[in-house]
């Protein structure tokens, strides 16, 4: 589950179940068992990595065809035509002057002289101009907010100072493997050496420090104890999840079935901090109220009467299959609730870590800055990524924080 070929996406660990149904929740609960193991006995095969905000996502290295150094964005994995841009003219034809352009002129000035071995991804974190000196609770921090997250480093650290002389930051994250950019695997981890002592590179690691975490006995058996019940609760749910899978569409009839809104639903509930862990019974009324609203709207798209009457009977027969599965539907979302509790258990370990470090994290709101978290983190297993974020404290943040970087 949740395997890419090129890292565009990635799932949350509780939505595994919405997109593949019983196989789906089976590896949540193997994505759980492990980082039990990680977390506890410190022998898991997996690999965490912290998530750090970024914009934009580049792609850079030694192009496998010309053995030439080249930039792109995700871009650079179109099927048939990889826009990836080995000079200046290059790269303001594929992607314009100005914004973009010119981070990722940027990223080729300086990244071509870095020893970067093969194909890599990275966020930039900030260019010269988007860095600030600013003065938050009264300790003056040099800040970079590249998309919904501040990061503020004392000026006074030397990791502070090293960014006060850089002319641009990145966290490399993955590395690729195969000779066509189409076909690549993605692989967790890019062996760039830290900074190349190149002094205008602030290259910061997003390896998980786990060796520093000391998660309590309490914690831990309590988080064994609920992967436990959500095992049990998977094979309860199993064929409820795999019927809903199989209703759930993007075109035709499938599209406006109740089973497609699911995943909206939720971040709905999540960008509007509502209902999300609250009774199944709340949820499940809130679910229908959604799919009615967002049908209605659907129904009001069209003119003519034939297809008004259409959209009105796949909304009746949609609000039908919620009424027939009622205790279906509310089996899955104390299911959905408990697999996102077990994993807020891990966060909190993960960021009491994490904000021990020198870099702080806060969203910028009116008057001033608000503590925060890091944005999440991303487990690596058997070739599979999935990850682990506080979606009703990041998600909502994404959702409202009004962005700097564009």
């Amino acid at each position: 589950m949740a395997n890419v070929v090129q890292l565009k996406h990635l799932e949350h660990l509780e939505d595994e179940m919405l997109n593949y149904g019983v196989d789906g929740c089976h590896a949540a609960v193997r994505f759980m068992r492990e980082l039990l193991k990680m977390l506890g006995e410190k022998k898991g095969s997996g690999f965490m990595q912290t998530k750090w905000d970024g914009a934009p996502s580049v792609v850079c290295g030694t192009d496998p065809q010309t053995g030439n150094f080249f930039v792109a964005n995700k871009s650079a994995f179109n099927v048939g035509s990889p826009k990836i841009a080995f000079n200046y003219e290059e790269v303001e034809t594929l992607y314009g002057t100005g914004g973009l352009g010119d981070t990722l002129k940027n990223a080729l000035r300086y990244f071509s002289q870095m020893d970067i071995k093969g194909v890599v991804q990275g966020d930039i974190l900030f260019t010269d101009r988007l860095k600030k000196r600013q003065i938050i609770d009264g300790t003056e921090y040099v800040t970079f907010t590249a998309n919904t997250l501040t990061y503020a480093i004392p000026t006074s650290h030397p990791l502070g100072k090293k960014c006060i002389e850089a002319k641009i930051g990145i966290v490399f994250h993955t590395h690729y493997s195969g000779d066509n950019f189409a076909e690549m695997q993605a692989l967790p981890g890019a062996d760039v050496p830290q900074n190349n002592d190149l002094p205008q590179v602030l290259m910061l690691e997003n390896d998980t420090p786990l060796a520093d975490t000391a998660v309590s006995s309490g914690i831990l058996s309590k988080f064994s104890t609920n992967v436990g019940i959500i095992e049990r609760m998977c094979g309860i749910s199993g064929e409820f999840l795999d019927h809903l899978v199989s209703h759930m569409g993007k075109t035709g009839d499938l599209k406006y079935h109740v089973a497609s809104y699911v995943k909206q639903f939720f971040n709905d509930e999540i960008r509007n901090q509502r209902n999300v862990n609250m009774d199944s019974r709340v949820t499940l009324k809130a679910l229908g109220k959604f799919y009615h609203e967002k049908m209605m709207k659907e129904i009001d798209k069209v003119k003519s009467p034939a297809a008004k009457t259409k959209k009105r009977d796949l909304m009746y027969k949609g609000l039908k299959y919620l009424e027939d599965h009622e205790r279906e539907f509310r089996a899955m979302l104390t299911l959905y609730r408990k697999i996102a509790e077990n994993k807020q258990l891990v966060i909190d370990e993960l960021d009491r870590v994490e904000n021990a470090g020198p870099i702080k994290y806060f969203v910028k709101q009116e008057g001033g800055y608000k503590v925060t978290n890091p944005e999440g983190y991303v487990l690596h297993l058997d070739g599979d990524m999935i990850k682990l974020v506080n979606r009703l404290e990041f998600s909502y943040n994404n959702f409202t924080v009004e962005k700097e970087w564009k």
